[in-house]
């Protein structure tokens, strides 16, 4: 199941940071998925715009599941912090700048390679460039930091991203590209999505990682379905192998992923602030320690999350 809802969301979407969607006042597509703006590009020497985004969720405890055998139930509790902005040189060359805080509280099972917190701070930075109003490519550095205790020199991962976003129609977006992490169990992956506004009420955005249909009520409200996808990549701690007998484990690189579905509410509150709210259910949650050859996967349980943005 894992494999074949991995292929789906890489085909069927594309890669967009720190993405907390709110309602769509036309029937016009936005930047993939962000707030809509009334000047997308700003000039340059005024100052950019900053996307702020505080997401909260829990995944409820499912059996953790290790060489064949079932452990005691697991639980997961995420916290994760996004800024972003794009700094413009000129008419054409801006630098997009991202910064991502990722936590994760997990219950772990006696003998089971599961920490009881995953932290990460991701930094990104690159070169966006936009030739006309049609095309706009991107290419994306983003080195990250895999844990915050007994830091050493080879905890710190690099990932790229090369992207394209083809403007079809005012309606119409497509998005194109790839994304290269050597420490991840998917070292490379290639994208696609798209953003296409159906009608003034109905937008369907199949962008990674979550993909919906959206129903917009009014300037406010607006519902979706959907699905979603929680991944962080880290390193383990010097002393987690040891601590449940399989030193292996130790300073151990490991994916971290949840894939759900869900439906939700989104309601904006003004220009700058919207919050979004959305439950279902977790099918797909493990970790994957490739380098090893070995997973943990955890039994299918329901999920709940909440959202905000702040653009400014």
């Amino acid at each position: 199941m894992k494999n074949n809802l991995t292929i789906l969301f890489a085909v069927a979407t594309a890669w967009i940071a720190t993405v907390i969607t709110s309602s769509v006042a036309t029937a016009q597509t936005t930047e993939f998925g962000t707030t809509p703006q009334q000047n997308e590009v700003r000039e340059p020497g005024k100052r950019p715009r900053f996307d702020v985004t505080l997401e909260s969720s829990y995944t409820g405890a499912g059996k953790a599941k290790f060489r064949g055998a079932d452990s005691s139930n697991s639980d997961a509790y995420n916290v994760s912090l996004g800024l972003s902005t794009r700094a413009p040189l000129n008419e054409h060359w801006s630098i997009p700048l991202e910064l991502r805080s990722q936590n994760l509280f997990l219950g772990s099972p006696a003998g089971v390679p599961v920490p009881e917190n995953i932290h990460t701070l991701g930094f990104g930075t690159g070169l966006s460039y936009r030739p006309n109003d049609r095309w706009r490519f991107m290419a994306l550095v983003s080195p990250t930091l895999y844990k915050f205790s007994d830091v050493g020199g080879n905890d710190i991962g690099v990932s790229c991203r090369l992207t394209a976003m083809w403007n079809y129609s005012p309606s119409l977006k497509f998005m194109f590209g790839v994304v290269f992490s050597p420490d991840s169990d998917l070292k490379v992956m290639p994208m696609a999505g798209l953003d296409w506004a159906i009608n003034d009420q109905l937008d369907l955005r199949l962008i990674f990682p979550k993909p919906r249909l959206i129903y917009t009520l009014n300037d406010h409200w607006s519902f979706h379905v959907g699905a979603g996808l929680n991944m962080v990549t880290f390193r383990t701690s010097d002393s987690l192998g040891t601590s449940i007998g399989l030193p292996q484990y130790n300073d151990a690189i490991g994916t971290y992923r949840d894939i759900r579905i869900g439906a939700g509410v989104g309601y904006r509150i003004n220009k700058t602030l919207s919050v979004e709210a959305d439950a279902g259910y977790s099918v797909d949650r493990q970790i994957d320690y490739t380098r090893i050859g070995e997973r943990v996967k955890f039994d299918p349980t329901p999920y709940a999350a909440l959202g905000l943005r702040l653009s400014f």
